[in-house]
């Protein structure tokens, strides 16, 4: 089965809090969910207490991982 990944969800700033970041989320899971996915990752900074908490309150777990990136260019 395939996995999917979420990555860089941005609200404009004058949007957040009017729950477009929530309709964004549901609407990336339910299209995952009709590809079959078994698995949903989604990243984002811990820096971003709002939309982490969005996220948590949308079913998502923090994961003990760490991304590491290389720069080739």
């Amino acid at each position: 089965m395939p996995r999917a990944r979420i990555e860089d969800v941005v609200v404009d700033e004058a949007a957040r809090g009017h729950t477009v970041g929530a309709a964004l989320a549901e609407e990336a899971v339910r299209l995952v969910r009709l590809a079959g996915a078994r698995t949903v990752d989604l990243t984002s900074r811990t820096s971003r207490d709002a939309a982490n908490r969005l996220y948590e309150r949308l079913g998502f777990q923090l994961r003990e991982s760490r991304v590491s990136r290389l720069p080739l260019g």
